[in-house]
């Protein structure tokens, strides 16, 4: 299922795409203290450059383009700057991505196109099916050994589909396995091959879809949390705040967009 971004009301210039292992932020930058994330990160100025360092104990570089390793440390300091950033959780990430302050895939051949995509997000003018071509384009030129196969087996599709149209459920590999007859073990490794995430982190993914449709729904952020099957906000916050390095309370402040399905 596909949502084109709600005007929420009150909200600033900033706009989140969100799919499954993958999230396109565009706004102004957020300073921010020295962090971690389980997301791999790439980020690049729209305008001016930003700031950053890898811990609080380095010297800052002045930058238009950074890149930062899954469960790397690092800080922003932004000076109200538009930014773009994309984080990408995919196990391909882990060792595929390493961590530049000064990164030059601004230069890659390709990039423009990026660049024009993200302009018509800042805009307000980008769908999700944009972001999400502008997003592996992106990614090919920041990472192209991260690049992951489009073509997924039938019964990760209908395992996919069948994940979808239960919003909020429980859903556990065994159950998963039973409608695609395979074995659990089978099913989870295949679905880690086909998908680029362990089962466990889509349904996380799957879960903070949920949270982020219920707040584009007019959902109170505790609200939003019980629909998405967190324990309570505190749960989805340490969740949230773990995979974007923010927390989910900046949601209030942008336009939403997000896509349920992987490819």
């Amino acid at each position: 299922m596909t949502q084109n971004p709600p005007r929420l009301p009150g909200l600033g210039s900033a706009s989140l795409y969100l799919w499954h292992g993958r999230a396109l932020v565009v706004g102004p930058g957020i300073d921010s203290t020295p962090h971690a994330h389980f997301a791999a990160q790439i980020t690049v100025a729209l305008e001016r450059p930003f700031r950053v360092r890898l811990d609080a104990g380095s010297p800052w570089v002045s930058t238009h383009a950074a890149i930062f390793a899954p469960n790397q440390m690092h800080q922003l300091d932004c000076g109200g700057a538009m930014l773009a950033h994309l984080f990408i959780d995919s196990p391909q990430c882990r060792h595929a991505i390493s961590s530049v302050c000064d990164a030059g895939y601004r230069q890659a051949p390709g990039f423009s196109g990026v660049m024009a995509a993200l302009d018509e997000a800042r805009q307000g003018r980008l769908d999700i099916d944009a972001a999400e071509r502008a997003a592996r384009q992106w990614l090919d030129c920041a990472a192209p050994q991260a690049a992951e196969s489009s073509t997924l087996d039938p019964r990760i599709s209908a395992a996919l589909a069948w994940i979808g149209n239960r919003p909020g459920e429980t859903v556990t590999g065994g159950s998963l396995a039973a409608q695609t007859h395979l074995s659990e073990s089978r099913f989870t490794h295949l679905f880690r091959q086909q998908t680029g995430l362990p089962l466990s982190r889509y349904l996380l993914w799957s879960r903070l879809l949920r949270a982020v449709e219920a707040v584009a729904d007019g959902e109170d952020l505790t609200a939003a949390a019980h629909a998405a099957g967190f324990a309570d906000l505190a749960h989805m916050s340490r969740t949230f705040r773990g995979t974007f390095g923010v927390v989910p309370s900046e949601l209030r402040k942008m336009t939403i967009a997000f896509k349920r399905d992987v490819r």
